[in-house]
């Protein structure tokens, strides 16, 4: 008997990268790999919008987790249970040919973007791995299938992921790297669980999020010939779309509304979302898109990038695609430079105005504290006399990543606000939080240990901070908060420097 099981389904986007991983690692013949039904509602559900957004949602999680694995999104995901019936009958004739038979049903729908339920790629799969067209799946099969599903939904995995269990008890849950593969195989004990929805942004990836409140098929033409090159998102409604600008992970490079009723309303209310929750250019076109010179016209006129017709060429779709990416880069480059301070990295005080106004309201509307931090560095006048301009920017540029080390949350923001002062905006913060946030910048700080022979306050590098907490309201303002924070500074300062006074 085998040390390993792998419980996998042929539909499930982490089953096939996990099978890769193991083909690449000469595994598989160390393993009993069982097919299960991971959805056995697919069936009867059918690829709903809602689905498709999921299934959309798993292809970008494996990007972000294997980028060594080739995968594109499929049309839809297929029921799966005739597949795996068909690959254990296989199996009960020729395990090894069977082996490479699973194999070819999980690239003929991860990368080839082919039905395994269609009786021709069933066909087309058995012939190349050189077994007869012609299998009897009987009730030994199904008897078979339906052991190993017991046994799966027994083990408690509860989730919709594969997982390889070994003899001992020890499970590897999810996409897993090939260094924690082998090593377990070596007999090493793993708690790391590789949950589906957590996903990071993969870089080498442009994500297009496509809008088809109608369905995908009026699209897919255009997805097909980005699926392989881009990661394609399909929010189902505006509140899922709503729920991409807001992260940080999923956060599209590029919205394709489809053409159809209501394209242009959707494409304003797509507009207006952007503007809201999102401060990054974002372009937005019109896909799938019949010939209409007069439609065309008006999509221009409120502010698409692009009206990509439907029966475009690939290759066509594909350049107008990278010319729109390519913009938003140019973009990006020009928007980041207004924004960042040049000598230190950290975000300029233009930038401070804008997002302490955008922070205020959206305390206001959830009642939540925002809170700001004036942080000075002490006698830095006497700093740069002593030890030159050059030492002082060098200096300023240490403080700054020493700052931002101290912030651990991604809305947390820490700015120039002009010569040595930084000023630090922390939005759901109460005082009590922005004081812990303080004491860890004035630790980071004293910890650099830069040399400072004229302060008062040390022979090395200190700082000065001010802080002051409200929840927005129509009885104050971000001046008050500013002011207020200010002062406190001021008083930071006159009393014996490095140190923290709260308003």
């Amino acid at each position: 008997m085998l040390q390993y099981i792998v419980y996998a389904d042929l539909n499930c986007p982490y089953s096939y990268a996990l099978h890769e991983r193991l083909y690449a690692l000469n595994l598989l013949d160390q393993v009993e790999y069982r097919l299960v039904e991971h959805a056995q509602d697919i069936g009867l559900q059918g690829n709903s919008p809602d689905l498709l957004a999921e299934l959309a949602s798993d292809v970008f999680s494996v990007r972000s987790y294997a980028s060594d694995i080739s995968i594109a999104l499929p049309p839809e995901r297929p029921d799966s249970r005739f597949a795996n019936l068909c690959v254990i009958a296989a199996g009960l004739i020729d395990p090894e040919k069977a082996q490479l038979f699973r194999r070819l049903f999980y690239k003929a729908l991860w990368v080839d973007g082919l039905d395994i339920a269609s009786p021709a790629v069933i066909f087309d799969c058995l012939e190349a791995a050189g077994l007869p067209t012609e299998l009897s799946v009987d009730f030994e099969c199904e008897e078979i299938l339906d052991t190993w599903q017991d046994a799966w939904e027994s083990s408690h995995v509860g989730s919709r992921v594969p997982v390889i269990l070994a003899n001992d008890g020890r499970k590897l849950l999810g996409l897993a790297t090939n260094e924690e593969i082998t090593a377990f195989f070596a007999g090493e004990s793993t708690d790391v669980e590789y949950d589906s929805g957590k996903a990071c942004k993969y870089a080498q990836h442009h994500t297009i999020a496509v809008f088809a409140p109608e369905g995908i098929s009026t699209v897919w033409q255009t997805i097909d010939a980005l699926r392989a090159s881009y990661n394609i998102l399909l929010p189902a409604t505006f509140a899922d779309l709503k729920q991409l600008l807001e992260s940080a992970e999923q956060t599209p490079d590029l919205i394709l509304v489809a053409a159809g009723d209501g394209w242009l309303q959707n494409l304003l209310y797509c507009q207006r979302m952007v503007q809201q929750f999102n401060h990054a250019f974002i372009p937005i076109a019109i896909a799938g898109a019949e010939s209409d010179d007069q439609q065309e016209v008006t999509a221009y006129s409120h502010g698409v990038s692009d009206y990509l017709v439907q029966d475009r060429a690939p290759a066509v779709l594909k350049a107008r695609i990278r010319m729109m990416l390519d913009l938003k880069r140019s973009r990006d480059v020009l928007e980041r430079s207004a924004r960042i301070d040049g000598l230190t990295g950290v975000n300029n005080r233009r930038e401070f105005e804008k997002q302490l106004e955008m922070e205020w309201r959206r305390c206001a509307r959830t009642r939540q504290p925002l809170s700001l931090i004036m942080v000075d560095v002490d006698h830095f006048k006497a700093f740069n006399d002593r030890y030159g301009h050059l030492a002082g920017d060098s200096c300023l540029r240490r403080v700054a990543s020493a700052m931002q080390n101290s912030v651990n949350r991604s809305h947390d923001a820490i700015f120039r606000y002009g010569g040595e002062e930084f000023a630090v905006l922390l939005p759901d913060t109460d005082k009590a939080g922005a004081l812990n946030v303080a004491q860890a910048i004035r630790d980071q700080i004293l910890a650099l240990g830069i040399p400072h022979d004229r302060s008062s306050a040390g022979l090395v590098v200190t700082a000065s901070q001010g802080l002051e907490t409200l929840v927005p309201s129509a009885e104050n303002s971000p001046h008050q908060l500013v002011e207020h924070a200010d002062t406190a500074l001021y008083k930071a300062k006159k009393r014996s420097r490095n140190c923290v006074v709260a308003a």
